[in-house]
């Protein structure tokens, strides 16, 4: 079977065209990888960082709550800012388990999910493009194992749409791979998201000029236009509670044997605000 966007990708370490035979890419100059087994495409480039990943515990942890729906609000709104005319793939950097690029994959689109977890990637690499989809229609997901930080392994101005859900990001790439009339669309979380949890579990806060380090990151090569501002309220038992916080940065800061007896401390259910902002940018003239 052909890597699904197999045309946007490019080598990491020239980034030249990639072919695919069997389950090997190779390029022009020589240089080839091996598909894993799991299904994704090992394409780092050169000096990148692949430490940093989530483990196993918190990948599993995000695929149950994102599974749940408590967050499909969010997922609906990313999707709907993606939609664009413009010709090319859909990019997430930092793509995690796939659930918002899966969904974001309208009317044939493919996709191309990276990250630097084996572990989300096994999962992405398995992630159905369906019930979002139109029926009918045809598309696909390539998980790649790459390192947003670096050279990301996508063709200049072949993503028609790049996603940035929760995670750092790299301006000048982005600009890169993304074509000229594409979207970048941008999910940050507002000061008061989980502020209920924050209090009572001392979770990691948002920091109150994000917003403004978002503009000042994206500024100088994109255009932002009017935010899209999502806010609700959802009702969580413990078990949920603790799949949130597990699969977060905040996982990596509290002892689990304390969180949970954190949780357990909680009532029966929390009422936990949802607070987001989405922004689609566009390339400068």
């Amino acid at each position: 079977m052909t890597l699904p966007a197999l045309a946007a990708l490019a080598c990491p370490n020239c980034g030249q065209a990639l072919d695919q035979a069997d389950r090997r890419l190779s390029c022009p100059e020589g240089h080839s990888f091996d598909l894993a087994k799991q299904g994704y495409a090992p394409l780092l480039a050169p000096g990148s960082n692949a430490t940093t990943g989530d483990t196993a515990d918190q990948v599993a942890a995000r695929e149950d709550f994102l599974s749940s729906g408590v967050y499909d609000p969010l997922i609906d709104a990313v999707a709907a800012a993606a939609r664009t005319d413009a010709p090319g793939v859909v990019v997430e950097p930092g793509c995690g388990t796939g659930h918002y690029l899966a969904a974001a994959l309208a009317d044939g689109r493919e996709g191309i999910g990276l990250d630097t977890s084996k572990y989300a990637l096994r999962r992405c690499a398995k992630r159905e493009t369906g019930p979002r989809r139109a029926p009918g229609t045809q598309g696909g997901l390539a998980a790649v194992l790459a390192d947003a930080w670096n050279r990301m392994p996508v063709r200049a101005g072949a993503a028609a749409a790049v996603l940035n859900v929760f995670a750092p990001r790299n301006a000048d790439e982005i600009a890169r791979i993304l074509h000229p009339e594409g979207v970048l669309v941008v999910l940050t979380p507002r000061q008061d998201h989980l502020r209920e949890l924050v209090d009572a579990l001392d979770l990691l806060s948002v920091d109150p000029e994000k917003s403004q380090r978002t503009a000042d990151q994206l500024g100088s090569v994109f255009e932002a236009e009017p935010a899209d501002e999502i806010g609700y309220a959802v009702e969580l038992g413990h078990e949920q509670v603790r799949l949130l916080v597990g699969m977060g940065p905040s996982a990596r800061h509290h002892d689990g044997a304390a969180l949970d007896a954190a949780v357990a401390a909680l009532p029966e259910t929390v009422r936990v605000t949802v607070a987001a902002t989405v922004t689609r940018w566009r390339a400068k003239r």
